[in-house]
């Protein structure tokens, strides 16, 4: 059995209070299901926005953008009642992190400026690696062959730090994808994620 990281988005409200951003589904009559809110013919249930468990890519150890430097703790009191409920069925002590997505946007452009900026060293160093060859040839009239290459190619480069920069903007991609799905507006600093590794 792995270990997760449990996210849930949560939203500051008008009351000033932090709940977890509200999906509604039909609910079926009979057994132990009770509806949240009925409308007319139409029961409704309330969830929690849960994310899906995720082990890998944003909250994997050892990732190049990572949330560690985004994150900070988060007391149980400062929870909602619901992601409190669900943070108490596991009995092992765990530590609850958070950020804004407002941390997580400027963390996303952050780190794709820096994926720039490695691209920008690499090809750099690629043409300097070019350009002394040449001057190498022309002054000992010939080519050295099988020459360890000294910098990164700009591919490697791309793909290292490209593919870790997607797992940032995949966060904060379905985090976006979820707001708007639930036709809500908040702005960056009222909606966070919590989080906590099970």
């Amino acid at each position: 059995m792995g270990i997760y990281a449990h996210r849930f988005i949560e939203v500051l409200t008008k009351d000033n209070q932090w709940h977890p951003l509200a999906i509604w589904s039909k609910c079926e009559d009979g057994g132990y299901r009770k509806p949240d809110l009925v409308v007319d013919d139409l029961k409704l249930k309330k969830h929690p926005c849960f994310l899906r468990r995720a082990s890998y890519g944003f909250y994997s150890t050892g990732a190049l953008y990572t949330f560690e430097d985004i994150c900070h703790p988060i007391a149980k009191e400062d929870l909602s009642d619901e992601t409190r409920q669900y943070i108490e069925k596991y009995e092992l002590p765990v530590q609850v992190e958070s950020y804004s997505l407002a941390e997580l946007e400027a963390y996303a452009d952050k780190c794709r400026e820096q994926v720039f900026s490695h691209l920008s060293e690499s090809f750099y160093d690629r043409n300097m690696q070019m350009i002394m060859k040449m001057l190498t040839a022309a002054i000992n009239k010939e080519k050295k062959e099988n020459e360890p290459e000294e910098y990164q190619h700009p591919k490697s480069t791309f793909n290292e730090y490209l593919e870790e920069y997607l797992s940032v903007w995949a966060e904060m991609v379905r985090i976006h994808f979820l707001l708007d799905e639930v036709g809500s507006c908040y702005y960056g600093d009222q909606v966070r994620v919590v989080f906590f590794f099970a």
